[in-house]
């Protein structure tokens, strides 16, 4: 009798022993680590995979160095705060860096007297903890794709001097006529989150980028990179670089523009091309791009937030309501677009797109339904739809520090949910250099809830289902959160590495 009362005190034990470690489970698990497993399980690449690529035409070596400890060694300390479209003297560089360190945001400005630049690279190499490492949106979307998948064949042309060729993975095939006998250098200013600069103080981790060059700010391998494309005979093609131009004159932004649409119309439909756009300060530039470069043979494009709104801004919006056919002036023949919050923002600001008047008062990231619906109104005004059968532009891939949300007409590209995802995880890895997520080393920072588009109601976030998918209109919609690096060790060459990854995962149908 005792031995069979033992049995039924132990058995019951033991059931609720099993409830009770699986209800703390449930409970106390962060949500960090639910989305950690959440990944872990549910990112596959696609069953057909990109085997050839073609990328360019901007690199460079960066200079990565602490923003704070430069200006502090230039003895440049903070003041007025004012965005520069180009930097000319210590007084920009001051009143730019300044604007952008205290919104948190990515920026990158042309700096036009070389040698107040060279004293700044001088100075700069002089500083503890100074790093040389790839540069150029191009040459990092290279070796990011070239990690990702070794058996893929890369052709990168780009402006290569010694260094950055010593730099580059050996797997990553550089033509002779690349090469040029000094390296381009541009200067990584980063910063981390509430770092002091005399009174401000940095809400997130980030840099400011400046530079002076001639090879990327003239695309001088532009015409080198579409004659590669024929004998190479890529079935993906990633394009970087408009953005160096920024600080060029109008006549000479137009003519390399006009040069560039030409040559993408002999690459064939069949062929995705990815444009991937970075910060710009100009909106006239802006707003060529989006109305001159999309209707003309760029599958894809990448931007952040700044350059989204900018795009926006730029395009004229209302009410969600499709753009009728006869209000476009040309219709776009590209298959991806590309953006961060930064250019996502700015983008929207120069077309007048939704929520357009954001850029102004931007600080810290955007709430997730204003991006969805610059999302939804680029690819209902530029994508293809039955309303605009004959366009190209089927996937948008929205990247921002806390959250990333892609845009597709799914008969156009599949696994999208595994390479939204991909795109994310990728983020806090690279930022935190790190082989695998470990929840201690990130955190989640997007609010609990919210809702993914004006007039919607707000959802429940579920770190155990992380992915989230949607449609609207004639397209599809999935949304995935960043674990952000708590102690990032690099911020620079991020967008470019969630770009590739994204690519990369993705499955494109012609």
């Amino acid at each position: 009798m005792t031995s069979n009362v033992t049995l039924v005190l132990g058995l019951c034990f033991a059931v609720l022993s099993l409830f009770f470690y699986k209800y703390l489970d449930n409970v106390d698990i962060k949500p960090e680590r639910g989305i950690i497993d959440s990944w872990t399980n549910f990112i596959k690449p696609p069953e057909k995979q990109f085997q050839k690529l073609a990328v360019g035409i901007n690199s460079n070596v960066d200079i990565i160095v602490s923003g704070v400890a430069l200006l502090n060694a230039l003895k440049i300390l903070p003041g007025k705060r004012e965005n520069k479209n180009v930097l000319s003297n210590f007084n920009d560089l001051q009143e730019t860096f300044a604007f952008y360190f205290a919104r948190g945001s990515a920026a990158e400005r042309p700096f036009t007297d070389q040698p107040i630049y060279q004293k700044i690279i001088e100075t700069a190499e002089t500083l503890n903890h100074v790093e040389h490492f790839i540069g150029g949106n191009a040459a990092l979307m290279a070796k990011k794709a070239s990690s990702l998948f070794p058996s893929l064949s890369i052709n990168f042309v780009g402006p290569v001097g010694p260094l950055l060729e010593r730099l580059m993975p050996k797997a990553v095939k550089i033509p002779p006529t690349c090469r040029i006998p000094k390296d381009e250098v541009h200067l990584i200013m980063e910063y981390k989150v509430g770092e002091q600069w005399g009174n401000l103080s940095a809400p997130v981790a980030n840099r400011f980028i400046t530079s002076h060059d001639e090879s990327n700010s003239k695309i001088v391998m532009l015409e080198a990179y579409f004659e590669s494309i024929k004998t190479f005979q890529p079935d993906l093609i990633l394009l970087s670089g408009l953005n160096i131009m920024d600080g060029q004159s109008p006549e000479f932004f137009d003519e390399r523009l006009e040069k560039m649409v030409s040559l993408l119309q002999d690459v064939p439909s069949s062929v995705p091309v990815h444009l991937e756009l970075a910060s710009m300060a100009n909106e006239d530039f802006v707003r060529q791009i989006i109305e001159e470069v999309l209707p003309h043979g760029v599958s894809s494009l990448g931007l952040n937030e700044q350059e989204l709104a900018l795009v926006a801004r730029v395009g004229g919006w209302s009410n969600h309501a499709p753009v009728p056919l006869s209000d476009q002036k040309a219709l776009p023949n590209v298959d991806s677009l590309g953006l961060n919050e930064q250019e996502i923002v700015f983008s929207s600001k120069s077309l007048n797109g939704p929520h357009h008047d954001h850029f102004d008062d931007y600080n810290g990231q955007p709430e997730i339904y204003k991006i969805s619906d610059i999302m939804l109104w680029i690819l209902q005004k530029y994508g293809k739809s039955s309303n605009h059968p004959s366009s190209r532009l089927s996937r948008i891939h929205f990247h921002s520090l806390t959250y990333h949300i892609v845009g597709v007409r799914d008969t156009a590209w599949s696994n999208v949910d595994k390479a939204t995802a991909a795109g994310t995880q990728v983020a806090g890895l690279q930022a935190c250099d790190i082989p695998n997520l470990k929840e201690d080393l990130v955190e989640l920072k997007i609010p609990s809830r919210f809702k993914l588009f004006s007039g919607d109601k707000e959802k429940d976030f579920d770190p155990h289902n992380p992915v989230i998918s949607w449609r609207r209109d004639d397209f599809f919609f999935v949304f995935s959160p960043v674990l952000v690096c708590r102690h990032p060790v690099k911020t620079v060459g991020l967008g470019d590495a969630i770009s590739a990854t994204g690519l990369m995962y993705s499955q494109f149908h012609s």
